[in-house]
């Protein structure tokens, strides 16, 4: 039982070092949570253009390396639309 305890804890753990690190890569950035989500949600209709997805499930992550940043993108892809 307190093993249940103790990774319960590790997971949460990780959740907010997770959101931490979301959090300090957009203000080195400069982009608020109201721009990422408008992002998140226009890119979902591009995309679901060309494919069929989930536009909850689509999730994006800036990157921080060195003095540069990057931006990924990732969503399962259910089938294509053309």
């Amino acid at each position: 039982m307190l093993k249940m305890l103790f990774r319960y804890k590790s997971n949460s753990a990780q959740v907010a070092k997770n959101r931490l690190q979301l959090v300090l890569q957009k203000e080195r950035v400069g982009i608020s949570e109201g721009t990422l989500e408008e992002m998140r949600l226009q890119l979902a209709e591009v995309i679901s253009k060309y494919f069929a997805i989930d536009p909850q499930s689509l999730e994006i992550e800036i990157l921080s390396k060195g003095e540069g940043s990057s931006l990924s993108v990732s969503t399962p892809v259910q089938e294509s639309q053309t």
